[in-house]
């Protein structure tokens, strides 16, 4: 019955608040700016639903959750707080990736040090297994800021960033509840009810952007709960249903799996071309599907359904431990991925090909001349194909 209260009453401030924000964000032309080439919006919309979002998963939290069901509240809220407002300033008036590197790190600290949730074991992992307490901490620090701006960078188009955060809460809500962490449970399934009250106003058309301020918060709660679930699954038996979860890491990484990619994608292909892996381009994973033709949702729907599809994996294959489980993942990974360069490549191609031949016929004066395909687009074979764009892309 908790769950429930707690997950209508997130939705509904979240729901309520928007309408407001939005009407504020007009009146003092608070906007996302469409001028930059990569944007792939094209009309003035408000980038404040991180207001709400925080808002929603905050009052439902601080309202049913007890206290002594989640003793590091106060800890989470006040590292929390800190990339809530850098994310919010950022939304107003901009800031360098260094002043948000700085208050990512702070807040990635607090959860490692004071918090206590850090990444102790790696359980065979790249044949490593119990860290030391100084490694452990680096590792902890160095995955926090990493999830932290991968959802950042994910948040492109309607409704993307919000589904992969309704994914992973509605898992964590499960997860925290068959290992008996009801206060993250609660905390979890408050996050959900945020997102989809958000939901509503961001599908296409979206009515309003999260902004930094909703995304780093995304990134912090889905990196906080990671960790969490690893720490809970340290040295104990968790089921689901009647399975038994032995490669913790595995899933976790199955269910980051898109937004860890696109963002290791790009950053390794910014320097391969020598630019700054910070440096805005147009070519994440949500691009390309635009570029295929699919709408905004459409593309949201096939990366969260792809997402959703991993985590059937690791479930699936539990028995795999984790090494063998996470390297499955990154081979498959690595293979949609260029299935999907291979597929946009043949999709270049057909335009071009349909261009000259419109061109052609202009010149002709109304009757196409054949055109010849070009042998060197058939000169490898589709599993050569394969595997070059994977290196590529």
């Amino acid at each position: 019955m908790l769950f429930i209260l707690i997950f209508l009453t997130s939705l509904l401030v979240v729901t309520l608040s928007i309408p407001p924000v939005i009407t504020v964000a007009f009146r003092k032309r608070l906007f996302d700016d469409p001028s930059e080439l990569r944007k792939v919006h094209k009309r003035i919309v408000p980038n404040f639903g991180g207001i709400a979002i925080f808002t929603g998963f905050l009052f439902s939290s601080a309202l049913f959750i007890p206290t002594a069901l989640l003793p590091q509240a106060n800890l989470l809220m006040a590292s929390g707080l800190i990339l809530f407002m850098i994310g919010l300033k950022d939304d107003i008036v901009g800031l360098s990736p260094l002043i948000k590197f700085l208050a990512q790190f702070t807040n990635a600290f607090i959860i490692a040090i004071m918090a206590d949730l850090r990444i102790e074991n790696l359980h065979g992992l790249l044949n490593i297994y119990e860290l030391d307490y100084y490694s452990s901490i680096a590792l902890t620090v160095f995955f926090i800021v990493g999830i932290v701006n991968a959802y950042n960078l994910i948040d492109g188009i309607d409704g993307l960033a919000a589904s992969l955060g309704v994914m992973f809460s509605l898992l964590f809500a499960y997860f925290f509840y068959t290992a008996g962490q009801l206060g993250w449970a609660y905390m979890a399934i408050a996050v959900t009810g945020a997102l989809i009250g958000f939901l509503f106003f961001n599908v296409t058309p979206a009515r309003i952007f999260m902004g930094d301020s909703g995304s780093l918060m995304i990134g912090f709660l889905a990196s906080v709960f990671s960790l969490k679930l690893l720490n809970t699954m340290e040295g104990r038996e968790v089921f689901s249903g009647t399975l038994k979860l032995t490669a913790d890491i595995g899933l976790v990484v199955a269910m980051l799996v898109i937004p860890i990619f696109d963002t290791l994608r790009v950053f390794t292909l910014r320097i391969l071309k020598n630019t700054s892996p910070f440096t805005a381009d147009s070519n994440h994973l949500h691009h390309r599907l635009l570029f295929l033709g699919l709408s905004h949702m459409q593309s949201t729907l096939v990366l969260t359904v792809v997402n959703v599809l991993f985590v059937i994996m690791a479930l699936s294959l539990q028995e795999l431990g984790n090494t063998q489980l996470v390297s499955l993942i990154v081979l498959s990974i690595l293979s949609i991925n260029g299935l999907l360069s291979l597929y946009i490549e043949r999709y270049k191609r057909t335009l071009n090909l349909r261009k000259a031949h419109e061109f052609n016929k202009d010149l002709s004066g109304g009757e196409a001349q054949p055109l010849v395909a070009d042998k060197r687009f058939h000169s490898k074979s589709f599993g050569e194909e394969i595997l070059e764009k994977i290196s590529e892309n």
